[in-house]
């Protein structure tokens, strides 16, 4: 999602100004295996239409750190997906300098596997259903011909037809500006709430909660840029709070203590960027982070010991951002990375990091999306300390009419979990059709299938998702 898309499209949007803000909102992030998918449809979806089905687990976000990733930012160009569209565009209702962008969208979906738990479909473990969800948001953004503002939250409400343990009320918040010091020098900063609960087939989400574990994400970021010649920099400096709340035993009624979770992490990441020609950049790139846990893991250690998952980390990367034509543009980076954990129990992690991606627009009507990474990245789950998350996906877009736009995704994502001997293949596909009635209404239908192959068999399952929808937009 997933990895990380939200900071990079915040500070896209308030580089290129209001105009692009007006047709490319804000959406909560995929980090996911699909992310090129899911960014496409997101972006499009907040401008109108309404949120595509998800294909797979997107883990609990490191934001905004994942979002400074090269490959989560992504060559800049529009695609079939996101490109302006007069006829069909919201226009927003004006107030004074802002515009104001409210929306709400209203999907059916019909889920096969809710719990994500192997064995065969209708057998009595496996449980499906159906889920209404409603959307309700709004985006404000400032049309000025200097510095900008904007900000925007979006409700999640589902509500299952059988399995009422499972509804939730979710939230995403933000707001964020840019101040404008001179010619390619400006100041950005960013806030975000989340409220959000943690699906069924995160490795690690208790197993035997009643009800989907309720987190909570609060952000903060702050960035300065300056590229006064062919020489430029950025630097990032972030603050994230996590906070879970705690879980009740589906079987026992007793408490399942999900507090050692919560956590704060830092991030610092300065980038260096040299123009070598219009079109071709080279960049060094360097990324610190802290993450402090507030409590210990209750006998999380070998021989019943508490543990405290504190750790600290950093990666150097070098690449380059590439317009090959105007239709086609990637960007490549390799780097090297290590995350230390203070506990000796738990696993250091060191190793290559990579990450790239491509944009082709083919032909005015189709647009291929690729990506590929790898990362360390954080985790929960009993006896591991970290991840390595290996991922790649492709995604191609389609104009079937005006007014009628298609895609489909293939994602593959592979975790190597430190300390433990799991190793999790996941895979997934999404096939989607938007149909843009009008400047106000559009329609929208997935049908996606995720499946894990997990050396651990009790967390396997095969999960097919299908969803169709409706939203109104101004």
């Amino acid at each position: 999602m997933g990895s990380g898309v939200m900071l990079g499209g915040v500070v896209q949007n308030l580089e290129m100004g209001s105009a692009a803000v007006r047709r490319r909102k804000r959406s909560q992030r995929l980090r996911g295996v699909l992310g090129a998918a899911s960014t496409a449809v997101l972006v499009w979806a907040l401008a109108g239409g309404s949120a595509s089905a998800q294909v797979m687990y997107t883990p609990v976000p490191s934001w905004p750190s994942g979002a400074l990733e090269p490959a989560a930012v992504g060559p800049e160009g529009d695609t079939v997906f996101n490109r302006p569209r007069p006829d069909y565009d919201p226009l927003g209702i004006r107030m004074g300098s802002f515009l104001v962008y409210p929306n709400i969208g209203l999907s059916e979906t019909y889920d096969s596997n809710v719990f994500a738990i192997p064995g065969p479909p209708n057998s009595p473990r496996v449980r499906d259903d159906w889920y209404t969800t409603l959307t309700p948001g709004m985006a404000v953004t400032s049309d000025w011909s200097r510095h900008a503002v904007s900000a925007s939250v979006q409700g999640e409400t589902k509500h299952y037809a059988s399995l009422q343990t499972e509804n939730v009320n979710n939230l995403t918040s933000d707001a964020q500006g840019r101040y404008d010091i001179g010619t390619n020098e400006y100041l950005l900063a960013q806030g975000i709430y989340w409220l959000q609960h943690e699906d069924r087939e995160s490795p690690d989400a208790p197993g035997q909660a009643r009800n989907p574990l309720e987190y909570h994400v609060t952000g903060a970021n702050l960035a300065y840029y300056r590229m006064p010649s062919r020489i430029g920099i950025r630097v990032d400096a972030t603050a994230t709070s996590y906070s879970f709340n705690n879980a009740t035993d589906v079987t026992t009624n007793q408490t399942i203590n999900e507090r050692f979770r919560d956590r704060i992490e830092y991030v610092l990441a300065p980038r260096l960027t040299y123009e070598i020609q219009p079109g071709y950049n080279a960049f060094v790139r360097a990324i610190g982070n802290e993450r402090a846990y507030n409590s210990q893991e209750p006998g999380a250690g070998p021989n019943g010991e508490n543990v405290r998952r504190n750790s600290h980390g950093w990666e150097v990367d070098g690449g380059a951002a590439i317009a090959i034509t105007s239709l086609l543009s990637s960007e490549l980076y390799v780097g090297y990375q290590e995350q230390d954990y203070e506990n000796p129990l738990l696993k250091s992690d060191t190793g290559v990091s990579f990450g790239g991606n491509l944009l082709w627009n083919v032909t005015p009507l189709d647009t291929i999306r690729g990506q590929f990474s790898q990362a360390i990245a954080e985790t929960t789950l009993q006896g591991a300390s970290s991840s390595v998350e290996s991922n790649v996906s492709i995604t191609a877009e389609h104009e079937l009419l005006r007014n009628l736009l298609v895609l489909g995704s293939f994602g593959y994502t592979r975790d190597d979990y430190q300390g433990v001997t799991r190793t999790d293949n996941t895979y997934g596909a999404n096939l989607g059709a938007r149909y843009l009635l009008n400047r106000n209404w559009k329609a929208t239908a997935d049908v996606t299938y995720s499946k894990r192959d997990s050396t651990d068999p009790t967390s396997n399952y095969d999960r097919w998702i299908g969803t169709v929808g409706v939203s109104l937009g101004f």
